[in-house]
């Protein structure tokens, strides 16, 4: 088994892996590095999601293998509402460690980067030097531990059953689509040996996206050999590696060149921005197909790139090559590049070209130059982005073309403001968002922004570029805002951004009703029932009608008043019928038409009697500490009485109706008061014939 490994840790140190440090370890290169760093991502069945992580420093990942992770995921979303408690599950009920050394064997015969983290982990020793010679002396000279930490964090890049046998790795499949997960991970390790680090990772498995394509792929054909280089950097969040894919037989089979990955070296620093990879190629004028493979930390590829063909071709001995081109203080480009100069007799001159993108097609940019020129000078209109490449034209077959050279003029000019930027939202909430284009060459795309509330911060709602003219915005229409507005803003190709276009107001279809009104007192004066009332506290809110109705009654209530807006607060319903009961609610409307009454208040008006004595003669109240109670008694020669009613008041607020008692009562106690508070009793005599008498009202304090 160690022999084994052995071999396989030689071969995977043939490719020219020099401490490669970890793809999640170059991600976000600005941030403090705790010591443990971790991604997720949601399978294509989105009936899974896989975690990977790694230790940030040799110190941590010896400890973290000695004692391992501890994994707990975190229900926090559940059919696109928050839970109020979120779901705690421990997914490693054991801390999570490299596997035996044993169980090993099976794997890292069939995959050899799972052969060199075994190795990093059990190998006795894990000595990279291969006879001393050039970088691989420099390796020797490296501490082991910082070894055996690069080349198992490099191997698990590009082997995640590798991962997963190591503890540094998992894959949730008790998931599902319509919830989100919290995945916290944080060292097993005693705290007075590593600091309590933790990382989190939030995803859902409805968040999976495709892997894209590599982009840009450019082959340059030479005399039996070829040139690829890809764009990495748009790349760089998704892919750890890439496989080039070759076919000799006209696209029909395509076979891995070497069978071996191909990494990134720039160690996340972002300098480099293309990855290059050389192959020959047995004859020439042959066709040969080339496509690009990007996988990521997961072991998942992506889509093969498009497909590049060419062949080989005799070429000049010599190649041109851009040193510099840039465009002076005086608007005038300039160009300069080396040629061997014993090339010259093999070529008739020189050919600069210009494409706007670095694919092409390249078109001539200036007249031929002389077999002897190294540098030129023109003054003409440029782009945004220019590339330029300078080609020594040979006097007989093939001339050979140099790379391409980038040159960007200064530019801080923003483009224009959008323009006709419309918003309108159906019945669901969604607001289509639109404007007009843009008519900048440089124009690269949009950014839309909103704000819930007007004179409120507008924040973006994409991250990236938005390179249409139309977007689509969800609202909640349970929210209490009413409104929200909408601004466009556009960016060229050197993100240079204009001013924000005008704000647009969208106005929120209603499901909410206004709050409602609340009736805070009243006023029987006999046939006549005054309202009070506090007005709806809803800004939309156009306005409020006064409905009565007699209990009892099933017919439709009466819309005595309708008042607009919330002014008024007040209103007098006169010429009742005397002795009658009658009941009133206030109904507030909202400018989409929805209504809320208020809650009902019964009163009934009064009817005094013909008689001029129909009055009480006395009332007292007499106030009994002791007793903890107020005596209230009263008198009267009245005839022909059915009840009275005794009403009352608390610190000088509205009577209100309190009692109601037989007719021969003369007094009743009130048990229900409190120190220091004065209180107002009135009674009044219901008679046979539905009439009232006077009310008589009597003050004390307890």
């Amino acid at each position: 088994m160690k022999n084994e490994m052995r071999k396989m840790k030689q071969l995977s140190i043939i490719l020219g892996v020099l401490l490669m440090p970890l793809w999640l370890l170059a991600q976000n290169p600005g941030k403090k590095l705790t010591s443990v760093r971790m991604i997720g991502r949601a399978d294509s069945n989105r009936n899974a999601i896989y975690l990977r992580w790694a230790s940030a420093t040799p110190n941590s990942w010896k400890l973290n293998n000695k004692y391992g992770f501890i994994l707990v995921r975190y229900t926090v979303i559940r059919n696109k509402q928050m839970l109020p408690v979120p779901e705690k599950l421990v997914l490693s009920p054991t801390p999570l460690k490299p596997r035996a050394l044993e169980e090993w064997e099976n794997l890292a015969k069939k995959d050899n980067n799972a052969a060199v983290i075994a190795q990093a982990l059990y190998g006795e020793d894990f000595n990279v030097s291969i006879n001393d010679k050039g970088a691989a002396k420099i390796l020797a000279q490296s501490q082991e531990l910082e070894q055996r930490f690069s080349f198992s964090l490099y191997a698990a890049d590009n082997s995640f059953e590798g991962a997963l046998m190591a503890g540094w790795a998992f894959v949730d499949k008790n998931v599902k689509a319509d919830e989100k997960y919290l995945y916290r991970l944080k060292p097993a390790a005693p705290a007075k040996l590593l600091a309590a680090d933790s990382v989190s990772v939030f995803i859902s498995p409805a968040e999976y996206e495709p892997l894209p394509a590599v982009q840009e792929v450019i082959a340059r054909f030479g005399n039996k050999g070829v040139m690829l280089n890809w764009d990495i950097q748009m790349l760089s969040q998704y892919f750890a590696s890439y496989y080039v894919e070759k076919s000799d037989d006209g696209g029909v089979n395509f076979k891995k060149v070497n069978g071996l990955p191909v990494s990134n070296f720039d160690n996340g620093n972002g300098k480099q921005t293309r990855m290059f990879f050389m192959d020959s190629l047995k004859e020439n004028g042959k066709e040969y197909q080339y496509r690009v493979v990007g996988v990521n930390p997961f072991g998942q590829p992506g889509p093969p790139s498009t497909i590049i063909k060419g062949m080989g071709r005799d070429m000049l001995a010599a190649v041109p090559n851009i040193r510099n081109a840039y465009v002076d203080k005086k608007g005038v480009l300039q160009v300069n590049w080396i040629f061997d100069e014993k090339g010259n007799n093999a070529i008739r001159g020189f050919l600069l070209k210009r494409a706007d993108n670095i694919k092409g097609p390249y078109e001539k940019f200036g007249d031929t130059l002389a077999v002897t020129s190294r540098t030129t000078a023109l003054k003409k209109e440029l782009g945004a982005s220019n590339y330029f490449t300078i080609t020594a034209l040979a006097k007989e077959g093939e001339g050979s073309t140099s790379f391409p050279y980038l040159v960007q003029p200064e530019d801080s000019m923003p483009p224009a403001v959008p323009v006709n930027v419309k918003a309108v939202i159906d019945t669901n909430g969604i607001v289509t968002i639109t404007w007009d284009r843009n008519t900048e060459k440089d124009l690269m795309g949009y950014k839309i922004f909103r704000a819930q509330k007007k004179g409120e911060e507008l924040v973006p709602l994409v991250d990236s570029i938005w390179y249409g003219t139309k977007f689509r915005d969800t609202l909640s229409l349970k929210m209490l805002n009413k409104r929200s507005y909408y601004a466009v803003t556009a960016l060229d190709t050197r993100f240079n951004q204009s001013a924000k276009s005008i704000l647009v107001e969208v106005k929120k279809p209603e499901v909410i009703p206004p709050s409602p009104a609340v009736i805070s007192k009243f006023k029987v004066e006999g046939t006549n029932v005054t309202l009070n009332w506090i007005a709806s506290s809803d800004s939309d809110v156009v306005s409020h009608a006064v409905y009565r109705k007699i209990p009892g009654d099933t017919s439709k209530p009466v819309v005595v008043r309708t008042f607009r807006g919330k002014d008024t607060t007040s209103y007098t319903d006169k010429g009742l019928t005397g002795g009658k009961s009658y009941i009133y609610y206030i109904v507030a409307k909202s400018e989409g038409g929805l209504t809320t009454p208020s809650e009902e208040l019964t009163v009934i008006t009064a009817q005094q009697a013909n008689t001029e004595d129909a009055q009480f003669t006395r009332m007292y109240a007499y106030t009994q500490p002791e007793k903890r109670r107020i005596e209230i008694t009263w008198d009267h020669n009245l005839q022909q009485v059915a009840e009275l009613q005794v009403y009352k008041a608390e610190g000088g607020k509205q009577l209100v109706l309190w009692k109601v008692l037989p007719a021969a009562e003369k007094g009743i106690y009130d048990t229900n008061v409190q120190a220091n508070t004065e209180y107002q009793y009135g009674v009044m005599a219901v008679f046979s014939s539905g009439a009232f008498s006077s009310m008589k009202t009597v003050t004390t304090k307890y």
